[in-house]
């Protein structure tokens, strides 16, 4: 895992921490257990998930170049083994480096954001905390199509937090016909819809 800490400015929350998390591993040449073919070719991942990668640098920059402290902490992960079982966010959690999990406050997951179609983006895990769909929906000021999930899938880094009941969202702009192959190129991605 490769963590950066943004420190929070509040005396009252600055130990509380919003976590901006991104897996950067993929699935290499693949196998049979990993990739939908042809095996053998790199599989370079530009969505799955170099996407969610430059959107939490994109963020992390962002909020570090603001002119006023945020109040709470931002932790940006980069999580590893995320195809292996999600094993750098259940690493983490078991052994934090920063404090006890129970200072986590949100765990925002950026997984697959690189392929928006029809300005359409899912959310998953709104159900976890009171309120996250009404925020999302009054933020949601460039007017995309929110498609709210309301099933909790165990198939990325915000799940490991979900079953501690840490209030966590996964941001996804949904598979398609090149996930987990080698086709799954930087030419491909919609780079209007990542920002």
């Amino acid at each position: 895992n490769l963590l950066a800490l943004l420190p929070g400015d509040d005396p009252q929350v600055q130990h509380e921490v919003i976590v901006l998390g991104a897996h950067y591993d993929h699935v290499g040449y693949g196998s049979s257990n990993n990739s939908f073919g042809p095996i053998g070719k790199i599989h370079n991942g530009a969505d799955d998930n170099a996407s969610g990668v430059a959107t939490v640098l994109e963020a992390a920059q962002a909020l570090a170049s603001l002119d006023r402290p945020l109040r709470r902490s931002i932790l940006f992960a980069f999580w590893d083994g995320e195809e292996k079982g999600l094993l750098g966010s259940k690493h983490w959690l078991a052994q934090p480096t920063l404090a006890p999990p129970h200072v986590v406050r949100m765990a925002l997951n950026f997984d697959m954001v690189g392929r928006m179609r029809d300005r359409k983006v899912e959310v998953f895990g709104t159900r976890t905390a009171r309120g996250l769909r009404r925020l999302i929906s009054h933020k949601n000021e460039d007017n995309l199509v929110v498609d709210f999930m309301w099933a909790m899938t165990s198939d990325s880094d915000h799940h490991p937090f979900f079953l501690r009941n840490i209030p966590s969202l996964m941001f996804h702009t949904g598979k398609h016909g090149d996930y987990h192959r080698p086709s799954d190129d930087v030419e491909k991605l919609n780079l209007e819809g990542m920002q």
